[in-house]
């Protein structure tokens, strides 16, 4: 367990950064909006701090494009919160309000080095995708955003979701949209083989950044969509970078 001393220096350490990188793009600041974000549903200022849509974020809950899609798409499936077990990936999300109202809750992180259904200080659980620590059928819904394209294994990672999940139950999430879906990389005796050039993505936990493993397009229910495990398209493209919202449903019986 990181110490109540560690923590604070990490949390400072990722403050110091943020406010560099503001500073830095501050220019961009003109561009941001009055206006109501569609994740926490409250009037706020929604920043701008870059031209993409990642760097245009929500300073109540920190939310930007894709969490407004994900949690405008879930608002308008009109789910019965009071009866769902739901499992999302990611321990600080924007989305931890709405799916707050569920009667089960998992937020979780990822850590090569803590047991695995371990619960840490703050509530979250330590959870790999590709074997997660949760009994078969006993989840309503996953959530997820820019996850899976840092899973090497991915028909594992969606092996999990349909064992996890009850018939009928979904794993709705985003993806960086790419022109096709193809292996970026792999783990080959316990080393990482480039298929491509590496393309690291940024993570708060770790300021090197993390590699993606995947390109994902279009293509996705193509590639890995099974009779088993439907996968579609439920909300965009929108955007500057044609973002859209993916769900994959265990089919019934």
């Amino acid at each position: 367990m990181v110490s109540i001393e560690r923590r604070e220096l990490l949390d400072f350490a990722t403050l110091k950064r943020k406010a560099g990188k503001a500073l830095a793009n501050a220019h961009h600041l003109p561009k941001s909006q009055l206006r109501t974000c569609r994740c926490c549903n409250r009037f706020t200022l929604v920043a701008s701090f870059s031209e993409g849509e990642e760097a245009k974020l929500c300073v109540r809950c920190r939310a930007n494009l894709r969490y407004e899609m994900l949690a405008t798409y879930l608002r308008s499936a009109d789910l019965d919160w009071k009866d769902l077990a739901v499992l999302e990936l990611d321990h600080r999300s924007p989305l931890r309000r709405l799916l707050s109202q569920a009667k089960t809750y998992f937020r979780s992180y990822y850590s090569s080095s803590e047991k695995l259904g371990s619960v840490r200080f703050d509530g979250a659980r330590c959870e790999d995708i590709t074997q997660l620590t949760f009994e078969a059928n006993s989840l309503d819904l996953i959530v997820s955003s820019d996850v899976l394209e840092h899973v090497p294994d991915l028909e594992a990672a969606f092996r999990e979701c349909h064992r996890v999940l009850k018939a009928g139950g979904s794993h709705v999430f985003t993806v960086p949209v790419r022109a096709a879906t193809r292996k970026r990389a792999e783990i080959v005796d316990g080393k990482i083989n480039f298929l491509m050039e590496p393309d690291y993505h940024s993570d708060p936990l770790n300021p090197e950044g993390i590699l993606a493993f995947w390109d994902y397009g279009l293509d996705l229910d193509e590639v890995f969509g099974t009779s088993a495990l439907r996968i579609s398209i439920v909300a965009g493209p929108t955007g500057k970078d044609k973002r859209v919202v993916w769900k994959a449903t265990k089919a019934d019986g």
